[in-house]
């Protein structure tokens, strides 16, 4: 029978005998111990010296060596006093607002004299500075003690002290993804939904939002940002190839086919490396010349045996990352960063200058943020116009660590201490910071001491925390699951809801223009209508579009039935149904050419699960052209990869404009046909235009010359509404009304389109008629009036 007393230890005798139980030895076996002279209570050995107690093998755990005993008596002596742990939902962001000099009054040469290098350090110890000296010691000492504890234990501890921990990685990849929810929560969700100074949104309407996911491999930070905003985000990633290399299959709470990954002219994701650095910039800038809204970066490695100078260890990964963001993020833009401890000149140096750099910024200690570690993140808000200088000096202080990198030498201050000493706001925030979040960590330390202590404690508000965590963070309290994969059926049903029942629409095919008199038959109003060019059918024309999962695009044939596609590797988010085309785009001319398979995009029903089927015509092009920029990566080194377009859009009374921007290209059978330049690189050739009309059939625009606006004439009731006065989809198109009343101008020869063809042939409608016959309709004749 085991005894409660926690000190009582069994005796030689009673061990001896339960290990040989334990064992079953033989009789046979303790006939050859007796040979060599084993005794009972006896050593072995020549002078019965040996030990009488056996090494228990089952009391190893994990690498701890064989006996080790651990002593934590001195952090678990006392019992666990719950009032001494403060849980703050919501927790309080305190900002340091720069309200003094900024950065554009420096030089590099100011700056750079400021740098003092010295012998490489290793400890802490003696950084005081920044913190109070005893909250230092208590923090480190707290550190040495838990060496001695195995992950295993360590973890069954912090499961069943920390309030936060059930929250575990809720519907995401990873817990990081938890923690950016955490964060943007606390920051009024300043990085999903980024605002101004004023307090004006960063975004226009149509705007993509555009961020930047550094050393952040498996990508939990991105997860959320796309979970938030679907493909209404653009992603870049950057991190090491590897193990720890983004896991895109695993983005079960979002699609990743907005999200780009890119790893720099050297393709190994280093972001010490300066190619690397500058290539990464630029190729964000090449998608977006102003640069991102905001930036993510959660670099971090290994520092087992050595997590009390875990900060020295990670200086550099500091400096590349803040380095990085200054580059990448444009004016106003925001930046979230881990950080470990900031007790060092140099970590703390780095703070100042981005403190410079912004508006204002805050070091923040998230609840999803175990509080037992030195983790931390600096969140940067409203980045300033005039920030090179700091990139410049930032790029020379990289430049001389990668020189001093297997030297005794090293960076010591960025910024002369004295210099932020003089800064009172500044040093006082910083050691108000150190103090809070080493306080804390000292409390989850002990915290976790008492429970690995005492088996039985257990933290009694984990559920009720939970659950309030995740609805001010906006998350579902659900577990992570794979996304369904349905039947084409079932798919179609939720998202067509009161179209599918009658699907004969879809079938309907597009009215041919053959003659002027088509054009007179079909076209009311010029005003009303748009076009878009089209292919020469190459690849079964135009028709809808269903992505069911990722990977899995479907096509709906003349028979009725959704294929799937094969042309080209289009990347189309899940829950996607738009009507388009896929065409050969060529790249080159003559015997050089390239053909490459693009998809098109025409309108749209939903996007990404997103429904636009009710919205006015030019909304749904609009966010269809957004949908594009989103998914579509023109800038990979792949030539062939497949490029996903919204197709130009021109208003009919501007059709001479579109076949002026149309030119010759000699194609590889060296025969010349006419092209429209989709980009800088490819161009397609088109078959002919489609028309589509923004407006219901009873209804035509017209131009009030009193208010000098539009105004929308019903042409049956004989009634007129402006923009303002409607109030239902009446008089806008929806998809289905737009789709049902489609016409095509189909180009069955290039006189069709040569501006100097004569008409020829009766049953074919030449650009001269059809460009005749809007110009009729813009500008009419006077008619002649009566004497």
């Amino acid at each position: 029978m085991e005894s409660d007393d926690e000190n009582f230890e069994p005796t030689p005798k009673k061990i001896k005998r339960d290990w040989l139980n334990s064992y079953c030895y033989s009789n046979k076996v303790m006939d050859m111990m007796k040979k060599m002279g084993y005794e009972d209570d006896k050593g072995l050995g020549k002078s019965k010296q040996g030990r009488l107690e056996p090494v228990i093998a089952v009391q190893q755990d994990g690498r701890r060596g064989f006996g080790l005993k651990i002593d934590t008596t001195q952090w678990a002596t006392d019992k666990w006093d719950p009032n001494m742990e403060k849980i703050e939902i919501p927790e309080t962001v305190e900002w340091l607002v720069n309200r003094g000099e900024t950065c554009d009054n420096w030089t590099l040469q100011q700056l750079q004299e400021q740098i003092m290098s010295g012998d490489r350090k290793l400890t802490l110890d003696d950084e005081t500075l920044f913190c109070d000296p005893v909250i230092l010691h208590t923090i480190l000492c707290a550190k040495t003690v838990f060496d001695d504890l195995n992950d295993a234990e360590k973890r069954r501890a912090r499961a069943r002290c920390n309030p936060f921990e059930t929250i575990r990685g809720s519907i995401f990849q990873n817990r990081a993804a938890v923690k950016m929810a955490n964060i943007d929560s606390m920051c009024d969700f300043m990085f999903t939904q980024p605002k101004d100074p004023a307090g004006h949104s960063l975004l226009r309407e149509h705007d993509l939002l555009y961020f930047a996911d550094m050393c952040a491999g498996p990508g939990g930070f991105s997860e959320y940002v796309l979970y938030c905003k679907s493909w209404q985000a653009k992603g870049f990633g950057f991190t090491l190839r590897g193990a720890n290399d983004f896991k895109l299959d695993k983005f079960f709470a979002a699609s990743p086919e907005s999200f780009d990954a890119y790893y720099g002219v050297k393709e190994d994701g280093n972001i010490y490396d300066a190619d690397n650095q500058q290539s990464l910039n630029d190729y964000i800038r090449r998608h977006t010349p102003h640069g991102v809204h905001f930036a993510m970066a959660d670099g971090g490695f290994s520092v087992e045996g050595q997590e009390n100078i875990q900060e020295i260890l990670s200086k550099r990964l500091y400096l590349c990352q803040f380095l990085m963001a200054m580059k990448i993020l444009r004016e106003h833009g925001s930046f979230v960063c881990k950080l470990f401890d900031v007790f060092t000149p140099f970590s703390v140096g780095l703070v100042y200058l981005m403190y410079k750099s912004f508006r204002q910024i805050s070091i923040i200690k998230p609840n999803s943020s175990r509080p037992a570690n030195s983790e931390r993140y600096i969140v940067c808000k409203h980045k300033l116009r005039q920030t090179q200088v700091v990139v410049d000096y930032m790029s020379h202080i990289n430049e001389l660590l990668e020189a001093s990198a297997n030297s005794d030498m090293d960076v010591l201050e960025l910024i002369s201490a004295q210099a932020m000493r003089e800064d009172e706001q500044f040093m006082d925030y910083i050691i108000k910071s150190n103090n809070a979040i080493g306080n804390k960590q000292i409390v989850g330390l002990r915290k976790i001491a008492a429970f690995a202590h005492d088996t039985e404690l257990k933290e009694t508000c984990q559920a009720e925390v939970r659950a309030q965590c995740l609805e001010r963070w906006h998350l579902p309290d659900k577990l992570r699951q794979a996304p369904e994969v349905k039947t084409t059926e079932r798919l179609l049903a939720e998202l067509l809801q009161d179209w599918f029942k009658e699907r004969n629409w879809l079938q309907l095919p597009a009215l041919e223009l053959l003659s002027e008199q088509t054009l007179k038959a079909n076209i009311q109003n010029v005003a009303d209508w748009h076009f878009m060019p089209i292919g020469r059918g190459e690849l079964n024309g135009c028709t809808l579009f269903l992505c069911k999962s990722r990977g899995h695009l479907l096509r709906y044939s003349e028979h009725r039935k959704w294929d799937l596609v094969n042309s080209g590797s289009f990347n189309v988010p899940a829950r996607s149904l738009f009507f388009g085309e896929i065409v050969y785009e060529q790249c080159g001319e003559g015997k050089t050419s390239q053909s490459v398979p693009a998809l098109h995009i025409m309108d749209a029903i939903c996007l990404g699960g997103i429904d636009v089927r009710r919205r006015p015509y030019l909304e749904r092009v609009a966010m269809c052209i957004k949908f594009a920029h989103s998914v579509n990566k023109p800038f990979k080194r792949d030539c062939n990869y497949g490029a996903i377009r919204a197709k130009p859009l021109y208003r009919l009374e501007h059709l001479s404009a579109f076949f002026n921007r149309m030119r010759r290209y000699v194609l590889k059978d060296n025969s010349q046909r006419y092209g429209y330049m989709m980009d800088s690189q490819k161009f397609f050739v088109p078959g002919g235009i489609m028309l589509f009309c923004e407006l219901t059939s009873n209804y035509v625009t017209a131009f009030s010359r009193s208010r000098q606006q539009i105004y929308y004439f019903n042409t049956t009731t004989k009634t007129s509404l402006y923009k303002d006065q409607i109030q239902s989809s009446e008089v806008f198109a929806s998809f289905k009304y737009c789709y049902s009343r489609r016409l095509v101008w189909k180009w069955t020869s290039t006189l069709q389109v040569d501006e100097s063809a004569s008409e020829e042939l009766p049953k074919i409608l030449y650009r001269s008629e059809f460009e005749n016959f809007i110009q009729r309709r813009l500008h009419p004749q006077p008619q002649p009036q009566p004497h």
